[in-house]
């Protein structure tokens, strides 16, 4: 007879965490979202700005009439320091802890890490305002990973010291809404929802920019154009700089409806050119166009939707580029029932490269898209190059100040003349030739967050991958799970 084989102690860890996300979510069941929870007590001013992970977005001259200032802090976030109420200075800070366990991180290749480690991100920031016209905002990172066995994962984890965000806005948008103003220096571009520019804000590690961006604004209108380099966050202390082997440029314009406010819609061009850029076919030098729609309707009851379609064309060395997405995601809020459930369903198609002996590239470039974008934290598995997924999920309110999600993702190669690539590069996870299936395998995924006190937000998240089909017969493809408990300190 032969023996048992004897569990692991990282199996028997995965194992325990896999029986912990399915029991919460058999116990959640359908009342189940993620929005942003509301700290307990009486809710502030609506000329507050949200403390989110956008500060450079938020106007706090308001707090120039005394009678305004509630909270404690309410004297860091406006120092009158001239003659105008317009001469301030507004500092803030976010403090991030997390711990995350991470088991068979890339499918189980290169080092692992089965005791999980720790993520730290501090992000001091300082607005300078002189005048209605003119400002000047500085954002810094400190972001750390102690305890991570193969050390820091590459513009993921680490930056020891750096300027996250440094630029000098002029123009009258600087102290209102309504207006048009000019941002020059290292700067944030977020686009949309995220899914081709964002600041990356799901890793430890946010995303910025160095260039020049205009921004016009009115009440039903907003229209970015910009030029600029991705900034290469390296590890060590202010050694970031601008990503030479690319550029990006690019128009966005934002639409609402003058009946219908909650409906809007979106039309863009957006630029990249690449040196060297890498895809199942090869690499060489790339410059790639991208024209797009996204109409959507933000709700807080009833039905809402986020559909996105785009198209990109080029060249890549000698051959030309054909690519296209499609994205959608349709809800209904239940907002008159306990816990307000918002079952959503989540439909996104990137398409891959059909014949890599062609003379025309299809594989989809996904640009700088958000860091958690088929999760609610957890990096993806995946990325969203030659990709179709399918993503039912439950968002609720279980009280306002403790909010959650619970889902499930199918996914699929768009395209089986395409490799399957890793999140946020061109790197491949398997080339095409590894076999002729389409499908890749399945993920569950679940969030809950806390904000037991104002300033403070604390979150847990689980997510793991099964994979199937093409990836079971590549040679990396062990279950990926992860989970990440944190608190996020703002001010």
């Amino acid at each position: 007879m032969n023996p048992t084989p004897k569990t692991s102690r990282s199996e028997r860890r995965r194992d325990c965490i896999l029986a912990l996300f399915f029991l919460v979510l058999g116990a959640l069941g359908c009342m189940a979202q993620t929005p942003e929870p509301s700290y307990p007590g009486v809710q502030a001013s609506p000329l507050r700005p949200h403390l989110d992970p956008f500060p450079a977005e938020q106007n706090w001259s308001f707090l120039a009439d005394g009678s305004m200032r509630t909270d404690p802090l309410d004297k860091l976030k406006y120092l009158q320091w001239g003659a105008s109420k317009q001469q301030y200075v507004s500092l803030g800070f976010e403090s991030r802890e997390e711990y995350e366990y991470f088991d068979n991180w890339m499918f189980g290749a290169g080092p692992q890490d089965p005791n999980g480690y720790g993520l730290i991100r501090l992000m001091p920031h300082l607005d300078v305002h002189d005048g209605p016209d003119l400002r000047l905002f500085t954002e810094m990172t400190f972001n750390y990973v102690p305890g991570r066995n193969g050390g820091a994962r590459p513009n993921l984890d680490e930056d020891k010291g750096d300027f996250h965000q440094g630029f000098l806005e002029i123009g009258p948008h600087t102290s209102r809404e309504d207006g048009s103003s000019v941002r020059l220096g290292r700067q944030e571009i977020v686009l949309g929802s995220g899914r081709l520019f964002d600041n990356n804000e799901g890793p430890n590690v946010k995303l910025s920019f160095d260039g020049a961006r205009s921004i016009t604004q009115t009440e039903q209108m907003r229209w970015d154009n910009f030029i600029a380099k991705p900034v290469q966050n390296n590890t060590g202390f202010f050694d970031d700089v601008p990503n030479h082997a690319q550029t990006t440029w690019g128009s966005y314009l934002t639409t609402h409806s003058p009946v219908l406010r909650r409906d809007g819609l979106d039309l863009y061009y957006l630029g990249l050119a690449t040196a060297n850029a890498s895809y199942n076919r090869g690499s060489a030098n790339e410059l790639r166009h991208t024209v797009g729609i996204r109409a959507f309707r933000d709700a807080h009851s009833g039905v809402d939707y986020n559909w996105e379609w785009n198209y990109q064309f080029g060249s890549f060395g000698s051959d030309r580029v054909r690519a296209w997405s499609i994205s959608t995601e349709s809800g209904y809020t239940f907002a008159n029932l306990r816990f307000s459930p918002r079952p959503l369903l989540r439909v996104d198609a990137y398409s891959g490269d059909q014949n890599p002996a062609g003379r025309s590239l299809g594989t989809y470039n996904t640009y700088f898209p958000r860091g958690a974008y088929f999760s609610p934290k957890a990096v993806p598995f995946l990325g969203n190059q030659n990709l179709v997924d399918l993503h039912p999920q439950v968002q609720f309110h279980l009280r306002p100040n403790l909010t959650g999600e619970v889902g499930g993702s199918w996914y699929w190669r768009e395209s089986t003349q395409d490799g399957v690539y890793a999140f946020g590069s061109e790197a491949l996870l398997a080339p095409s030739s590894a076999n002729h299936a389409r499908f890749l395998g399945s993920q569950g995924d679940m969030e809950l967050r806390w904000s037991p006190v104002a300033h403070i937000v604390t979150a847990f998240n689980v997510a793991g991958f099964a994979p199937s089909g093409f990836l079971n017969t590549t040679p990396h493809h062990r279950s990926p799970i992860t989970a990440n408990l944190g608190v996020t300190y703002r001010f």
